[in-house]
């Protein structure tokens, strides 16, 4: 049943995402965890924004969030995607124009969202977000093997649980999760930062930092070291809507914007960096639509939370913009593609779904 699927996707993907033909010679990938697609298309959602039986500050939420369209909705949701990038990169994902990515995985959660991304392989023996190392090869780990990728692939997340979807043991990668310091050799900033992460509110009590911290830890690491492949994993918009705070969640979302253009503008200023780095952004899942509270949940019982979304921007991507293709792509594409926008062919010994299409082959 899973080689029909790979097949299916095999054939059904192959035209979807077009990049240009200049190769990357860096990536940086950021998740924002369990951001809706809604919002990512239509800024904040009519439902919950006047939803006056709600626990959270719905005036608030329209003071800050609301216009009378979903263009004007979410350019104030997330102004840095819906200038640079839709001007500049491709925004996938918005349901209304037949346009689909998707969790190829069954659970729509985050362990197996996250292992389908950096994996390839939507592995159904991946279904629980326990702390169990991943069996499969992430495409880290396997640039990594590389020469001039090796010591160069770090990962930073809000969650504790990265340290085991990328298999830290094996892999050797460099991996800062969870409330861990930051170690060897380090900054003035980088002590403070490990430091304010200890002494900032430990609001989720599951093991989770806030995600101001893993943003300065990760950010002072790239402008220190340079490394050639990043990730940072940012979690506060799926905390808050587990909590049904639907003001903090767009409060997270538009603050993780605000540290994607930080992120942006630092690549387009440095050399090395400048001009040869495609920057890729995506959740690892879904969530419910707004009516009867399903925003707050996922996973396989949610029929929704399957529905995802993806950006890209930077040399090896095409100036799309927001697509309007009718056509259906899968999270577990992004790994292949990664890899095959620095040159290379991830080949893991595991199945791994294949990359988004190149502009031009």
């Amino acid at each position: 049943m899973l080689q029909r699927f790979f097949l299916s996707v095999l054939f059904s993907c192959s035209f979807f995402f077009s990049f240009s033909q200049a190769k990357s010679e860096n990536i940086v990938v950021v998740t924002m965890d369990g951001l809706r697609w809604q919002e990512i298309f239509g800024g904040a959602d009519s439902l919950l924004t006047y939803d006056t039986t709600a626990k959270y500050s719905y005036k608030y939420v329209q003071k800050h969030f609301w216009s009378s369209t979903a263009l004007e909705r979410r350019k104030k949701l997330m102004p840095f995607f819906w200038s640079e990038i839709a001007d500049k990169g491709v925004l996938l994902g918005n349901r209304n124009y037949g346009n689909y990515f998707n969790n190829a995985n069954p659970y729509w959660f985050s362990y197996p969202g996250y292992n389908e991304i950096f994996t390839g392989y939507p592995d159904t023996a991946v279904n629980s977000n326990d702390k169990i190392p991943n069996k499969n090869e992430n495409v880290f780990e396997y640039l990594s093997k590389f020469p001039e990728f090796k010591g160069k692939a770090v990962v930073f997340g809000s969650w504790d649980v990265f340290a085991s979807i990328f298999n830290e043991k094996r892999s050797g990668l460099l991996v800062n999760d969870g409330f861990r310091d930051l170690t060897g050799a380090l900054t003035e900033k980088q002590k403070v930062f490990n430091e304010l992460q200890h002494e900032a509110p430990d609001l989720f009590h599951g093991g989770e930092r806030l995600d101001v911290a893993t943003f300065h830890i990760a950010f002072e690491y790239m402008k220190t070291h340079k490394p050639r492949l990043i990730f940072f994993g940012l979690g506060d918009t799926d905390e808050f809507a587990h909590a049904g705070m639907y003001d903090y969640y767009l409060d997270a979302a538009q603050k993780s914007d605000a540290w994607i253009r930080q992120i942006w503008e630092y690549i387009q200023s440095t050399p090395g960096y400048k001009d040869r780095t495609t920057l890729i952004i995506t959740t690892d899942h879904g969530r419910g639509l707004a009516a009867g509270s399903n925003w707050r949940h996922h996973g396989s019982k949610i029929a929704e939370a399957g529905e995802m979304w993806m950006a890209a921007i930077g040399p090896s991507v095409k100036a799309e913009g927001e697509s309007k293709q009718k056509a259906q792509a899968y999270q577990g594409q992004i790994a292949a593609t990664i890899a095959a926008i620095l040159g290379k062919e991830f080949k893991p010994a595991h199945p791994v779904l294949p990359a988004l299409s190149l502009s031009g082959k």
